[in-house]
């Protein structure tokens, strides 16, 4: 016999189906009712296999994430195409069709478990998919830039502001992500008072099925012309909101919106092996680097920032190796902070070199009087400070950029 936990609340049959279990060799071991009892039921044994359909309570595709983290068997019971679209959103890729008999669906079930048929959906995986209305076509995809450094305020948040802005000045259409939870500050930063929680009303909108690219665009604010905000979280203490499953989906809805995507990390980017925030085992757990590690691991390109100075350049050093095995595939170009010594910026260079970086380097001048202004008017750089010798920095970077991604 084959041991299942069953979570069909909502399902007129779901009584014929626990009644004809037996007859197809399957035991019902548990009845859960909502996403909470599921998550609870699953803990005690992680290799039960679970089949539910889509319409159990509070289930979202960050639960169906936990639930598959395992390696476990979770299978999806749909009625018609609607329920069919739910089970995709969610994430439940290996499904059966409910038949007239109870029995049957559960033959059906056992099938499935026992030979692991591919489903209804070969690759496994269910991508969103952004149609332009008027071909029928997906339009090109755009590029995902992650803007990353080391703790101690190396200047990560100017530099993802100001790489967006020089972005949208190229004329490309440019979203810039808060995705720090640690230190958020683009919101602050550029004067965004209202909708400033933009990426966490992008979170619950891929919980629930709704985030495609009209509600990813609304939940962004515009600042000016092809420029476009997603805030981050309000309080450092939200960052639960902000979840593994739902941030690659706003990467990925992000990709096939915008031509560029900024996306401001913060420094934190190891993994905490599952924080348990009420107990019941690593299921319910969040992980507060969730948006740093997914962020790096959807970026075409990774900016690693930092200071010409000891400290921030050692640092630097000790991390990169974890920020390349996360973007695996992504080039690495560091933004050198530079200050008035121009012999502080060749050094930092030379020790770079010394500690086994071989990356392209753009220095970029620290235009303190400039930054102070733009922040103090709640305005961009280029707005307050149109010749700083900071923005020519940033231009060098976007090419310096675009040539890495070039050569992947």
């Amino acid at each position: 016999m084959t041991t299942i936990i069953l979570a069909a609340a909502g399902f007129a049959g779901e009584s014929a189906l626990v009644a004809g279990a037996p007859a197809a060799g399957i035991t019902v071991a548990r009845r859960s009712l909502d996403a909470a009892d599921l998550l609870a039921a699953a803990a005690t044994d992680p290799n039960m296999p679970i089949v539910l359909n889509g319409q159990v309570p509070r289930i979202s595709p960050d639960i169906v994430a936990r639930l598959l983290g395992g390696k476990r068997t979770v299978i999806g019971l749909f009625s018609d195409e609607a329920d069919s679209h739910l089970l995709r959103v969610l994430g439940v890729s290996r499904v059966v069709q409910i038949q007239a008999a109870a029995d049957l669906t559960m033959r059906a079930v056992a099938a499935e478990i026992l030979h692991g048929a591919a489903g209804v959906w070969d690759t496994g995986n269910w991508q969103h998919q952004i149609l332009d209305a008027g071909q029928g076509a997906s339009p090109p995809l755009g590029q995902t830039v992650a803007v990353w450094g080391p703790a101690g305020a190396p200047g990560r948040t100017s530099i993802a502001i100001a790489l967006a802005d020089e972005f949208s000045r190229e004329g490309s259409r440019t979203c810039l992500v808060d995705a720090d939870t640690y230190a958020p500050a683009i919101c602050f930063n550029l004067g965004i008072i209202e909708d400033s929680n933009g990426i966490v009303v992008a979170c619950r909108n891929a919980d629930n099925g709704t985030l495609n690219s009209r509600s990813l665009q609304l939940s962004a604010s515009v600042l000016r012309g092809q420029l476009q905000v997603l805030g981050g979280i309000p309080r450092t203490e939200r960052w639960p909101d902000l979840r593994h499953s739902a941030l690659t989906s706003i990467w990925d809805i992000a990709r096939a919106t915008f031509a560029k995507t900024v996306i401001d990390v913060g420094p934190c980017i190891e993994d905490e092996g599952g924080v348990v925030q009420h107990g019941g085992g690593t299921l319910l757990s969040s992980r507060r680097n969730a948006a740093a590690v997914t962020g790096l691991t959807a970026a075409d390109v990774v900016v690693a920032v930092t200071r010409d100075d000891p400290l921030a350049i050692s640092r630097l050093i000790a991390q990169l190796p974890t920020v390349n095995q996360l973007g695996a595939n992504a080039p690495v170009v560091v933004a050198l902070i530079r200050s008035g010594d121009r012999r502080s910026g060749s050094s930092a260079i030379a020790a770079l070199q010394d500690g086994g970086i071989n990356l392209p380097v753009v220095a970029i001048p620290f235009d303190a009087g400039g930054y102070r202004n733009a922040v103090a008017q709640g305005a961009l750089l280029s707005e307050v400070a149109p010749r700083s010798p900071a923005l020519k920095g940033v231009k060098a970077l976007s090419k310096a950029l675009a040539t890495a991604m070039a050569g992947r």
